[in-house]
């Protein structure tokens, strides 16, 4: 048993002191490999855990290996403790490598991690962008490396007996309480060698035609914007996976599930030309111009601005040029100071000895509905509308436009 890692980097091995990691130990020891060892005690085992933490602090101490330790009471982890101890879990490890300017994170997961996690995403249902686990990824902005994926759990165990490494087994690995042991004792570990083999043949095999099918499906993703008309061309498979990928573009993967694939279909393949609804927190699906996508109702909040004399002014949502040589037609200097801002409610603009209000000149324009939130309205000091930009179809700012208003 052997791993391959360049002997020009420095490592920090998560270390749990189970047959996994301390397998992996003896290997980077072997191997010559410069690392130092993190390990978090969470205090659920009582004497069992602190004999743990103290067995392989003084191991370190032998083989002269650097060696951070945390504890942290796993009792006052509150919601999902899987995932909770695994966020204090990896900020700690963060914490290390930049503190001593280490180069990655060592885990010892192994091919039977794989198979676990590729049944629970199976169970889950859930979207992703690789089944099973990646051999590297780069998580809370550090590089994590799993060396140990060609290798099974029996390998390990088999491996530190042989080579005389100590360890200790985990007793709540045992219980059924968690998804994953359940799908540990009850799956896994009932497959043959050759079974698991198989397996690991056909993720592998998923992987490739997901990696396939994302690369596709990125090209109709721009500036997290889909073309409806696209949409349609795709099959159910895809049409689910390219909304996973406009979450995920959004930074909300998580919140992606059967429902909102549901909900959002219903919504673009419908008659309606133009919507605009609640997804999940503060998004929204918005319909528009045969394309739809998910905006932050954060960023379409409503502003005002004041022009005191004619100058070029630059906000988070536009820049308008007021300058002297782009002052705006039929805009004297008698009407400043100016104001820019949202439309207001029932506001009324004159054009051509014809009154209309804001929302109906947005309407007869074919604005979107996210546009309107954050269009601007010039008004003079005597708070009369004065001037609006004129809004075209598939807006982009140009280089002669007065004003540039940016959409988010």
């Amino acid at each position: 048993m052997q791993i391959n890692l360049d002997h020009n980097k420095k490592y920090l091995l998560a270390c749990s002191y189970g047959p996994d990691s301390m397998a992996l130990f003896s290997l980077l020891l072997k191997g010559n490999y410069n690392f130092a060892v993190a390990h978090i005690n969470y205090g659920l085992r009582g004497e069992e855990s602190e004999k743990e933490t103290n067995d392989l602090a003084l191991y370190c101490k032998e083989h002269n290996i650097a060696f951070f330790a945390k504890r942290v009471n796993g009792k006052k982890i509150k919601g999902n403790f899987q995932n909770e101890a695994r966020k204090v879990r990896y900020e700690f490890f963060e914490e290390i490598i930049k503190e001593h300017d280490l180069d990655a994170l060592l885990t010892a997961h192994h091919a039977d991690d794989v198979i676990e996690t590729y049944l629970m995403q199976q169970n889950s249902k859930r979207e992703t962008f690789y089944y099973g686990i990646r051999e590297e990824i780069v998580l809370n902005n550090s590089l994590v490396i799993r060396p140990l994926l060609n290798y099974y759990k029996n390998d390990l165990v088999f491996y530190c007996v042989e080579h005389k490494v100590p360890f200790a087994v985990d007793s709540s690995n045992l219980e059924l309480t968690y998804t994953r042991n359940k799908i540990r004792h009850n799956l896994v570990k009932k497959m043959s060698v050759e079974q698991k083999d198989k397996l690991l043949l056909d993720i592998k095999g998923r992987n490739k035609d997901l990696k396939a099918m994302t690369n596709k499906l990125e090209l109709l993703l721009e500036n997290s914007t889909i073309s409806i008309t696209e949409f349609i061309k795709l099959n159910n498979r895809e049409q689910q996976h390219l909304l996973y990928m406009l979450f995920h573009n959004k930074g909300i993967a998580d919140k992606f599930s059967k429902g909102r694939n549901n909900q959002i279909k219903d919504v673009v393949l419908s008659d309606k030309n133009s919507a605009m609804i609640k997804v999940i927190d503060s998004y929204y699906l918005v319909k528009y111009e045969d394309k739809f996508s998910l905006i932050n109702i954060n960023n379409y909040q409503s502003y005002k601005y004041i022009v005191e004399t004619p100058e070029t002014i630059k906000t988070p949502q536009f820049v308008a040029f007021f300058g002297k040589n782009n002052v705006f037609p039929n805009i004297p200097a008698s009407e400043y100071p100016l104001t820019i801002a949202t439309q207001g409610k029932n506001q009324k603009y004159k054009i051509k000895g014809y009154e209309k209000t804001i929302n109906r000149l947005f309407i007869d324009m074919k604005m979107p509905r996210h546009y309107r939130l954050i269009w601007p309205v010039v008004t003079n000091k005597n708070g009369e509308v004065i001037y609006v930009p004129r809004y075209r179809a598939n807006y982009i700012s140009k280089a002669t436009d007065l004003f540039k208003i940016y959409i988010k």
